[in-house]
């Protein structure tokens, strides 16, 4: 039996279109026989990526960046170690050790108006840390790059250094380089698509912009755009023993147990940021529910069937359906040994919920609760193994 982070919430969102399609359109599903609104997963997890600097959640060094622009921050981190390289050299070597280190190719005709390094084709996900790796080889070969590149040896320790355990982001939610599958590395983390827990119309809003300078009462522009207000069923899973074995070179500023408590503050925190300047939909789940077990479950099946609109709203209604798919799916499917916590803003509304958690009364408290968990389960498996 593995260890197994859960996360559950509920969140409403205000009229907004955090993540559209190629038509400028809300995303949607097709759910239990009828349309909901729907945010994919790719969109939840780079918020939550942003996040963890925008929030101070991880130390910068310790993340990635996702690039076609790899040689060039690779050129700047061998200029830091060798400032006698000119521009050019420098992107010639960085060139040449990224495309050995990661199969990668240049896309010469991309190159930047200021004629640096050119771009890749391929769109990389790289450490900092297999980064600045990467550029002390590079400064080791660099006043003969093309013998440097010769040698077997120097080629494998390349190869090392891109694909060394030590990014976070990337341990959480993984990699793949279709140039280079020796870069790939299986996610710790699973991200469903958020989809509403009711039918969901999408709506037109007419808008008009008027020319501050003319006297007409005529708008100068008339535009339409198009916008969703759901309630949301999130889910997410992080298994702790393949978090530490993707972080197995990381030994620097945080624990296993505190990269989980971040990961849980950013799945509460973070928000796409689609059209957010014109709808400020900065909300947070009303619900979260955190989960250690050996055993995850997805509950959206607990919306198959959708939440009637009524008065009251959907969340009390989508609470007390959650909790029943919950209490019936763990019975017979469960792991006893299970442990969850609740966070709720509506406890009136949510009181379904409590009987099969623990309250928690900030997020601080649930995240390092379950965090802490799941690091103790995590070391009893690996123990095990």
């Amino acid at each position: 039996m593995s260890a197994h982070l859960v996360l559950h919430a509920l969140q409403t969102l205000p009229p907004s279109n955090i993540n559209r399609d190629d038509l400028g359109t809300p995303k949607t599903a097709v759910y239990g026989g009828v349309p909901r609104a729907r945010v994919s997963s790719q969109s939840w997890k780079r918020a939550m990526r942003n996040h963890f600097t925008s929030a101070g959640l991880i130390p910068a060094q310790d993340l990635a960046v996702r690039t076609r622009h790899g040689i060039s921050l690779l050129a700047d981190a061998l200029h830091t170690l060798r400032p006698g390289l000119d521009d050019e050299k420098a992107s010639g070597i960085a060139e040449k050790v990224l495309i050995a280190a990661t199969s990668a190719s240049a896309d010469t005709a991309a190159r930047r108006a200021d004629n640096a390094a050119p771009a890749t084709k391929e769109i990389l996900f790289l450490g900092r840390r297999q980064v600045d790796r990467l550029a002390h080889l590079a400064a080791e070969g660099a006043d003969d790059i093309a013998l440097y590149l010769k040698t077997r040896a120097n080629i494998t320790a390349l190869k090392k250094a891109v694909t060394s355990r030590d990014a976070v982001d990337i341990a959480l939610f993984g990699r793949m380089v279709a140039a280079d599958q020796d870069l790939d590395l299986d996610a710790a983390v699973q991200v469903a698509p958020a989809l509403a827990v009711h039918r969901t119309s999408v709506e037109t809003d007419f808008f008009t912009a008027v020319d501050d300078f003319t006297s007409d009462k005529g708008a100068s522009l008339i535009g339409r755009g198009e916008f969703v207000a759901p309630t949301l069923y999130r889910h997410a899973v992080l298994t702790g023993p393949d978090l530490a074995a993707n972080l197995t070179d990381y030994a620097d500023a945080m624990t296993l147990q505190q990269v989980t408590a971040a990961f849980i503050r950013a799945f509460a925190e973070a928000i796409p940021a689609g059209k957010i300047n014109s709808h400020a939909h900065t909300t947070r789940p009303t619900v979260l529910i955190a989960t250690v077990t050996g055993t995850p479950f997805n509950h959206m099946g607990a919306f198959e069937t959708p939440v009637p609109t009524a008065d009251g709203g959907h969340l009390p209604a989508a609470a007390a359906r959650l909790a029943e798919h919950i209490t019936a799916t763990e019975t017979a499917y469960g792991d006893p040994d299970a442990h969850s916590w609740i966070l709720t803003t509506q406890p009136q509304d949510t009181e379904p919920l409590h009987a099969t958690t623990e309250l928690q009364p900030t997020l601080t408290a649930l995240a390092d609760t379950a965090a802490a968990e799941l690091a103790y389960r995590t070391n009893a498996v690996r123990e095990l193994a």
